[in-house]
């Protein structure tokens, strides 16, 4: 049958046994059939075994005599009037012709009586034992021992505190259970929040599944009428495959803005590090082209050299905004290339799929259809500094902030205004509660 080191018994293996105690084979024999120890089948047996025949609840003495089957004895106990045989007669309480019957039952193996000698003439209760009932048994202790929660009430306060103070913050089950030794797996978590033994429950995560029918739209609506005359050659999709591949760039941005309605004051841009889910996110007032080549001409400054080796090529979508992208390749004071813009089909968000991912995250910091106003570029470190904190299961449980320093180094890192905030204080939330 195989070795059963560490395994449960199955239905397979229990008919075994249910054919062995048939048998009347010994533990030792029955263990070797399975390839286990003795014991696990003495406990395996005694714990299953059922009731098939209930004795009386108050027995007389003929219930454990080994004659009663055939016995005929009567006015054993003196009253001459009884017509009746003494067998089962709850009066009786001596009887010279006794003989008990020893039952070892549940002092040794096999713990059932199938195969007792005196099962015939033994009132006690029967006990069998049924492979189909003993996996039924099993199954439903292994259920039952999953119900609940296996901590005393002050380990339990402790638990559901510190994942409702991290929802709260806005902050993940998976950087929860990273920042905090919770005694729990992730998976358990989870299970206790769908199952509403924790506070938080699956709606409060900051992202909660929502379902809706996609729109499918021919990619020429996506295509800005401002477009129409922007000639890209060399700076397509196809382009950024060859460029990619030759230069063998492997950390590059992703750039997009995110979408407010059009009487919003500010706008957001957020640019990505897709193979570090690093989120650098930018204020705009209004912004036009010459706003974007802008904020590329003092991050140029702030950065010096670093500048070239931090933004090696950038992949976009066809924003009107991004139209001077020769102006943000090159560098004004000696005509230097200092990054490489690539553009997405349009309609292809498959094409920069990362950006377009965390862009509906950010969207629990800027929800879909605020009015931005007010927002400084401070406050935007602020916000990327909290995102960038995170841990994340996608990067094996590191943060986009500890991939990035040890990637450019921690110079590059404070020059963009970042910070790292500790584990327990990042707060996920809607950007006027910073």
């Amino acid at each position: 049958m195989g070795e059963n080191k560490g395994k449960q018994l199955d239905l397979s293996k229990r008919k075994v046994i249910a054919k062995a105690l048939e048998d009347d084979k010994t533990a030792t024999e029955i263990a070797s059939l399975l390839s286990c120890h003795k014991s696990t089948i003495s406990r395996e047996v005694l714990k299953y075994r059922y009731i098939s025949f209930k004795g009386d609840d108050d027995p007389s003495i003929c219930s454990t005599c080994s004659k009663n089957v055939e016995c005929s004895l009567r006015h054993r106990c003196g009253r001459m009037m009884c017509g009746s045989k003494c067998v089962g007669c709850k009066s009786l309480e001596t009887c010279d012709k006794y003989v008990e019957i020893k039952c070892h039952i549940n002092d040794r193996f096999p713990f059932i009586c199938e195969n007792c000698h005196f099962i015939n003439s033994c009132k006690r209760d029967h006990y069998s034992y049924s492979p189909e009932k003993a996996q039924e048994a099993a199954s439903n202790i292994r259920r039952e021992s999953r119900e609940g929660i296996n901590m005393s009430e002050e380990q339990y306060r402790h638990f559901d505190k510190t994942i409702l103070d991290g929802s709260r913050k806005g902050q993940s089950f998976y950087h929860i259970h990273k920042s905090n030794d919770l005694g729990r797996c992730l998976k358990t978590i989870y299970n206790y929040s769908h199952q509403g033994k924790i506070s938080v429950r699956p709606i409060d995560l900051p992202r909660a599944v929502t379902l809706k029918e996609r729109r499918s739209s021919p990619p020429s609506e996506y295509e800005y009428l401002e477009n129409k005359n922007i000639n890209r050659t060399g700076h397509l999709y196809s382009d950024w495959l060859i460029y990619q591949a030759k230069k063998r760039i492997v950390v590059y941005w992703e750039m997009d803005f995110l979408g407010v309605p059009h009487n919003s004051e500010q706008m957001i841009m957020s640019l990505i590090i897709p193979q570090f889910q690093f989120v650098y996110l930018v204020a705009f007032n209004k912004p036009k082209q010459e706003d974007v080549v802008n904020f590329f001409n003092k991050l140029d400054k702030v950065l010096g050299n670093d500048f070239e080796t931090l933004f090696e090529a950038i992949l976009t979508d066809r924003d009107p905004r991004f139209n001077c992208f020769k102006n943000i390749e090159v560098r004004d004071d000696d005509a230097v290339i200092r990054t490489r813009i690539f553009f997405c089909n349009p309609g292809a968000s498959n094409e920069k799929p990362l950006v377009e991912n965390l862009n509906q995250q950010i969207r629990v910091v800027f929800p879909k259809g605020c009015l931005l106003s007010n927002i400084t570029q401070d406050l935007c470190d602020e916000i990327s500094s909290n995102l960038n904190s995170r841990y994340l299961n996608s990067i094996d449980g590191t943060t986009p902030s500890e991939l990035f320093i040890r990637y450019f180094g921690e110079e590059i890192f404070k020059k963009l205004n970042f910070k790292v905030i500790k584990p327990n204080d990042v707060r996920i939330l809607k950007y006027n509660k910073y």
